[in-house]
């Protein structure tokens, strides 16, 4: 299928699914990806976070468990440069104030909040609608993280998070398109690297 196609069907999937089982869903998400995080040892997770009202993965449930369970770590957050469609990234902690942006989606206040590089990063949790078994994805299309993963260092780990499992193809990929490291849903974890 085409990602104009799997858009549209991915996000009346989500629409359509039963609260109870979006939040059982959102906790093996959780608990697969603590499982993954806790033999890597990363210093600096890179998140994002939910469009409000969007029934995205719940990341700031994973964010509030990652501080008790990893207390070292540093997670940060994407803040869409007005006018752009260019990122910078800030460490959010339990005091960071959020705004929230005109796709009503809550981002660190860069005036208040710590700013970081691309190069501190070691992981990036990426959104998604689908994804395929070559590790490509279908996000909103705004092409922000096509842009932001080529400025990552080679060794980050690009982490899809699904609530769904992979389709067979994206057909309609292109040069411009970067494909995820590996993707965590409720059922497993795929590593396209190999």
């Amino acid at each position: 299928m085409k990602k104009a196609a799997l858009r549209k069907e991915f996000l009346q999937k989500r629409k359509e699914a039963d609260e109870r089982w979006l939040i059982e869903k959102n906790a093996l998400i959780a608990q697969n990806l603590e499982k993954f995080v806790l033999i890597n040892h990363f210093k600096t997770l890179h998140t994002f976070l939910p469009q409000l009202g969007s029934r995205e993965i719940h990341t700031s449930y994973i964010i509030e468990s990652f501080r008790i369970s990893f207390p070292t770590m540093r997670i940060a957050a994407p803040y869409i440069v007005p006018g752009t469609r260019e990122m910078e990234h800030f460490l959010i902690t339990p005091f960071t104030h959020l705004v929230i942006n005109q796709w009503r989606i809550p981002e660190p206040d860069p005036l208040t909040s710590e700013k970081i590089s691309t190069e501190e990063i070691d992981i990036v949790l990426v959104p998604l609608l689908a994804f395929d078994r070559k590790g490509y994805r279908v996000g909103y299309g705004g092409g922000y993280y096509d842009r932001f993963l080529p400025q990552t260092r080679p060794d980050c780990i690009k982490m899809g998070l699904s609530l769904f499992e992979e389709v067979y193809e994206i057909e309609d990929t292109n040069e411009f398109d970067i494909p995820l490291d590996m993707c965590i849903t409720p059922e497993r974890l795929y590593d396209f690297r190999s």
